[in-house]
């Protein structure tokens, strides 16, 4: 028995509550294994793994840098492992940031991610209310970003935590969501360059905000996403909450997870995961619909039977522009892992087969020019993903390819 085995022999019997410790619910493929390879056209297998903790702390966050190169993976305990990524998807550990000292009861981390171009400059974001900026070069953290009520300043009181944050495209702000407190609903603002706060929005939200995402290319474009089920776009060089407010997009649900895609056409869309397993999409300035897709249509296109098993983990971008979807289930710990790609507004096509996972997934990062998929989940590992050219059908390029349409009508 390897280590590795023994590590997965001993979270199993390990006290701790985890999705993993719910009795199965019954579920199956929906297709004999001839078919389900036919309809996957792509395998991929584990190319390398790592166990980041032997207390089984759950992989809450993920991150790489620019060149995909180097990733970060942030653990329940609020510690920090940083990998090298090499080329042919092998791991290499070359630091690891320890919990903190002192994190206010129940703190874990809500996001880790690269500040700028570079791979030496790491934010860390605890739920106790602190981004924490690391240079990798040294030790200990540079700055540290932590929002102070001041009533003289007219800058409300705000709650001592904070559940997401995220940087902008030039490094130069960062933006952190809070919980609803005493009525309110707070988007944060920090100036990382002069290591202070710049203020906040604080009327857009009406609950938990759950989700805040910079646009890739455009530094002062935002959105945020909240158990409200609303989506709400900024522009944040406006000069107040009001007039930087450009749209708010009604999920009718509760959202858990946003993203930024482009389309044919180069106009920018919005993908949303919803707390109930949904999909949606819409057509940034305009808020039209793009694509809705409810949790038992994701089961379906991953071909299994029971949609109270489905995890939806992630909405990706393909390098032509196209978007798939990550998914998973509870089921025998996190054994299916399958991707199916948004080819329209009303379609879903299997696409991805991930052969012998060991958890259940709560992250995913994916580099498109190498087809290469990073997961993280709840048993504590890291684990890198690529093209099985042996096992990969109906596709002689071996490249995951697919389109997406615009589907417009009236806005809502």
């Amino acid at each position: 028995m390897t280590d590795f085995d023994k590590y997965l022999e001993e979270a199993i019997t390990t006290d701790l509550p985890s999705s993993e410790d719910e009795a199965d619910i019954e579920d199956e493929d929906t297709c004999g294994i001839q078919e389900l390879a036919a309809n996957f056209r792509l395998q991929y297998k584990t190319q390398d793994e790592s166990v980041v903790s032997l207390k089984r702390d759950y992989v809450l966050s993920l991150c790489a840098d620019q060149r995909f190169t180097r990733i970060a993976a942030g653990l329940s305990s609020t510690a920090i492992h940083i990998y090298d990524l090499q080329e042919g998807g092998g791991l290499k550990t070359v630091q690891e940031i320890p919990s903190k000292e002192k994190p206010e009861t129940g703190a874990v981390t809500c996001g880790v991610q690269f500040l700028d171009e570079g791979s030496d400059n790491l934010l860390v974001g605890t739920t106790d209310g602190v981004v924490r900026l690391f240079d990798l070069r040294t030790t200990g953290e540079q700055a540290r970003f932590e929002y102070k009520s001041d009533p003289a300043a007219q800058m409300p009181q705000v709650p001592k935590s904070v559940t997401c944050f995220e940087r902008n495209a030039n490094g130069r702000v960062i933006c952190c969501g809070t919980e609803q407190y005493l009525g309110i609903v707070h988007l944060l603002f920090f100036d990382v360059r002069e290591r202070k706060q710049l203020g906040g929005y604080h009327e857009s939200h009406e609950d938990d905000v759950t989700s805040v995402r910079f646009h890739d290319r455009n530094p002062d474009l935002l959105c945020t996403g909240g158990t409200d089920g609303l989506i709400n776009v900024f522009d944040i060089k406006q000069p107040d909450e009001e007039e930087a407010l450009q749209n708010t997009i009604n999920t009718e649900s509760s959202v858990h997870r946003l993203n930024w895609h482009r389309n044919v056409y180069d106009k920018d869309i919005i993908s949303c995961i919803t707390h109930t397993n949904d999909f949606k999409s819409y057509e940034c300035e305009e808020g039209d619909e793009v694509a809705s897709f409810e949790r038992s249509d994701v089961t379906a296109a991953i071909r299994r039977k029971n949609a109270g098993n489905f995890n939806l983990i992630n909405a990706h971008n393909l390098e032509d522009n196209g978007v798939f979807l990550l998914a998973g289930t509870n089921f025998n710990r996190g054994e299916i892992l399958r991707s199916v790609s948004v080819t329209s507004k009303e379609k879903l096509d299997p696409l991805a087969n991930f052969l012998g996972n060991k958890q259940i997934v709560r992250e995913s990062l994916f580099d498109a020019k190498r087809q290469l998929l990073v997961t993280g989940g709840e048993s504590g590992i890291v684990s890198v993903w690529t093209q099985d050219a042996t096992g990969n059908v109906g596709n002689s390029s071996g490249k995951l390819k697919t389109k997406i349409k615009s589907h417009k009508k009236t806005p809502y």
